[in-house]
């Protein structure tokens, strides 16, 4: 039986990334990964919050004042200017992990929809949010993986963080 993973992404997923991901399933058979991307990322808080927008931070329960994310800049492609290169280093670094399958899909619109979206459609029993550090260190504190599995009706979420 495959097991479902939607892996919400903000940017290239780096080898390391890729790594800590897939080791949350080397046990098992077979794993379809589904990486959901937003084609217009915004400014602001770091991590997936910026990309879900006011309706996240009201389900996470955190407010949208937050500082600015410090994160040096990187050599991975920026989504604002490489969508496509992003799609294919990343897709291509989880699948060469463990020969699993690695569909995309990017979504113009509302990223907590399209989520939860992806979700139903792909019948996924888990959710990992790949975060800047310190929106991995809020979500934790906040205890917003709670929430996010009820609201995403998904048995399991798991926050990753980038690295930098």
């Amino acid at each position: 039986m495959t097991y479902d993973v939607v892996v919400l992404i903000e940017r290239e997923m780096s080898e390391g990334d890729a790594r800590r991901v897939a080791a949350l399933h080397a046990r098992r058979d077979e794993v379809d990964y589904h990486l959901l991307i937003s084609s217009h990322p915004t400014e602001g808080i770091g991590g997936p919050m910026a990309l879900l927008g006011s309706s996240f931070a009201d389900i996470a329960g955190l407010s949208a004042a937050s500082p600015a994310r410090t994160t040096t800049a990187t050599a991975l492609a920026d989504p604002d200017f490489d969508l496509a290169s992003v799609i294919e280093h990343s897709a291509r670094r989880l699948r060469g992990l463990n020969d699993c399958r690695v569909n995309v899909s990017i979504t113009h619109g509302d990223v907590l929809l399209a989520l939860k979206t992806l979700v139903s459609s792909t019948n996924s029993n888990e959710v990992v949010v790949v975060a800047w550090p310190e929106t991995a260190a809020r979500f934790l504190c906040s205890d917003w993986t709670t929430k996010a599995k009820k609201t995403l009706n998904v048995p399991r979420v798991r926050v990753v963080e980038h690295d930098t």
